[in-house]
């Protein structure tokens, strides 16, 4: 191997899935050893497809099959220079609304609650409340897939292009 070619970074692929109950609350579970609540969802195994991971792991936790209508979100999170941090990439589905009684949902492996869209702040994590707040959005206003970096909405613009690529 030529000596200016590094090793190629430890990357993580994650999906989640953006579950909405019959008055538009946002089902969020708990995060591994955190206070905090995250949507549904958890990391891709080797070359698996992140919608598929996401499917895989909402059922793992919840009971639900769901299907995955719409990508709304691809958030970055880059390593930091200590390499103690992996790189990740978040995929972010909307799958769709759940009645409140699911029989499935009283079956949940893992403890789970549904969010008023206005209490978000008081469940989540800064960076999830940033992604479920963008993806929120794109699903009400039909916008195009909104690219972010560590939970920050960032404009792609590409060869001096005047609209964010889509």
């Amino acid at each position: 191997m030529h000596k200016d070619v590094q090793e190629p970074p430890r990357r993580e692929v994650g999906a989640s899935a953006l579950i909405l109950n019959d008055a538009g609350d946002v089902l969020l579970v708990e995060a591994r050893g955190e206070d905090e609540m995250i949507l549904p969802g958890g990391s891709a195994m080797q070359n698996e497809p992140p919608h598929m991971a996401m499917t895989r792991k909402v059922r793992d936790l919840t009971g639900l099959e769901v299907t995955p209508a719409r990508l709304l979100v691809i958030d970055v999170y880059p390593g930091n220079l200590h390499g103690d941090e992996w790189e990740s990439v978040n995929f972010v589905f909307y799958c769709g609304t759940v009645n409140f009684n699911d029989p499935h949902m009283t079956d949940a492996k893992i403890d789970h609650l549904w969010a008023e869209r206005s209490k978000l702040t008081g469940h989540t994590l800064r960076d999830q409340y940033r992604r479920i707040r963008q993806s929120l959005l794109i699903l009400e206003q039909g916008n195009p897939i909104q690219y972010m970096l560590h939970g920050h909405r960032v404009d792609v613009r590409v060869d001096g292009a005047e609209r964010p690529i889509s």
